[in-house]
């Protein structure tokens, strides 16, 4: 028996890039409108954080710009973890972007919960 393919649900998950670091896979995904997840396996573990960034008000959704921001916050903190496990001292370039993406994790977990 074929499957029939629906019409209306076209998947609510993204993948927006996949991308090398140090010769490792970075993948960057989104989930529905708002929710990018960045995932690198290292060694048989998966290393995976998130950000939930909702359209500034009166806006369905993110546009361009705003997606494309989100995706280089997912790839410094992907590659600042990558730098931890392999033990490579971070530049303060990439401290800076670093702490750019916890700063942003917080300050949206505290408006989640």
């Amino acid at each position: 028996m074929a499957m029939k393919k629906s019409s209306k649900n076209k998947g609510i998950m993204k993948v927006l890039m996949i991308i090398r670091y140090k010769d490792m896979p970075i993948y960057i995904r989104l989930i529905g409108e708002s929710v990018f997840i960045w995932d690198v396996i290292y060694d048989g573990q998966l290393f995976s954080s998130y950000i939930v960034i909702d359209p500034v008000k009166d806006k369905k959704i993110l546009n361009k710009g705003e997606i494309e921001e989100v995706i280089k916050m997912c790839y410094a903190g992907a590659a600042a973890t990558i730098d931890n496990i392999l033990g490579v001292e971070l530049t303060e370039k990439e401290k800076d972007m670093l702490k750019k993406f916890e700063e942003a994790k917080l300050n949206i977990d505290k408006v989640a919960n």
